[in-house]
């Protein structure tokens, strides 16, 4: 008997589980609920692929562009750190950092002052793209009360 009740509680809970994979799940991913979540002061941008310039074997810089595509009316931007991650075909990781101010959507590195090792081959470029905003100070409000005597 202790026997049949082992076999029908395994079953059950394996179709049980079997079931549950198949099931939409409600939960959401933290990026997920994130992004739609967004408050009227939120910054949501869109980066583009990074672009090479040169050939893998010698490069001579990369570009990228992004796109803010709901910039609050009670910010404004200052400046954006772009971080260029080169992986090279050793495996090996060379990061490049600039720094660009202002409402500026894209940015440059140029390699020639400081080139990548040599005899390397450029496999992927990552583009990390961080938008620094700031309170902008001109949006105040003013009120003024008025009597009449």
């Amino acid at each position: 008997m202790l026997r049949k009740s082992l076999l029908f509680i395994s079953v059950a809970s394996i179709a049980a589980l079997i079931a549950w994979g198949f099931t939409k799940g409600g939960a959401t991913s933290a990026s997920a609920s994130a992004a739609s979540t967004l408050g009227p002061c939120d910054l949501q941008l869109t980066v583009g692929a990074p672009a090479l310039q040169g050939t893998p074997a010698q490069p001579t810089g990369a570009t990228v562009t992004w796109t803010i595509t709901n910039k609050p009316q009670c910010y404004r931007i200052d400046g954006s750190k772009v971080t260029f991650n080169f992986n090279l075909n050793d495996g090996t990781n060379v990061q490049r950092e600039v720094i660009v101010n202002g409402n500026v959507t894209n940015a440059q590195i140029n390699l020639a002052g400081n080139p990548l090792p040599p005899n390397k081959r450029v496999n992927a470029i990552t583009a990390n793209v961080i938008v620094k905003a700031i309170a902008d100070p001109v949006q105040k409000r003013a009120d003024s009360g008025v009597v009449a005597l």
